[in-house]
């Protein structure tokens, strides 16, 4: 049995170990770079893992056994490869995106959420949970960890953005989720 801040160190760093350079990182990354509104990502992002780390403390096993994990990675990789397909045919605009649509929010928050979900972290956290008393601990660890790797995320990508044309940022970041999307089908993610 662990105790209480023995739980939130070990979830936050075994989140943030695992985490960097994940296609979560990378994922909002690129969304930073192509909507250069970074708080606006993060929020949508923390959002999703959020409700992702719920998920595994406190319902994760039930998903598990309702719903086939591989579903849920099938369909989220047929949303990075529409997103990489919709980014690629709007690249030629080069007019901002700029995330005042609430779909667009929403579409950041489900594309986190679906790739999240049945992700090692995510599986992680619900084992963390599952052998610990302090399960609130676990979520707000696993948050902090997201949080500092997110936020690193969002700041690179809209780092990036600023010194790259918007028309390139849009074909690399249509690219890479097709890419992601093409992994996950293949289950190679």
């Amino acid at each position: 049995m662990t105790m209480p801040i023995e739980a939130l160190a070990t979830s936050a760093g075994l989140v943030l170990l695992m985490e960097l350079g994940d296609k979560t990182m990378l994922t909002t990354m690129c969304l930073s770079a192509q909507f250069r509104r970074p708080g606006l990502v993060l929020l949508a992002t923390m959002m999703a893992l959020a409700t992702s780390s719920i998920i595994a403390v406190l319902i994760g096993y039930i998903l598990s056994a309702t719903l086939p994990l591989g579903i849920i990675t099938y369909v989220s990789g047929i949303l990075f490869l529409g997103l990489g397909a919709y980014t690629l045919a709007t690249s030629n605009s080069e007019i901002q995106d700029t995330c005042d649509n609430p779909g667009t929010l929403f579409g950041m928050f489900s594309l986190v959420l679906l790739s999240e979900l049945g992700d090692k972290s995510q599986i992680a956290i619900l084992a963390l949970a599952a052998d610990s008393s302090f399960f609130i601990m676990v979520f707000i660890g696993s948050i902090i960890g997201f949080l500092i790797v997110d936020s690193f995320g969002v700041l690179a990508g809209d780092r990036i953005a600023a010194r790259i044309p918007i028309r390139v940022v849009k074909v690399v970041v249509g690219l890479v989720f097709i890419l992601f999307g093409l992994f996950v089908v293949a289950g190679m993610f």
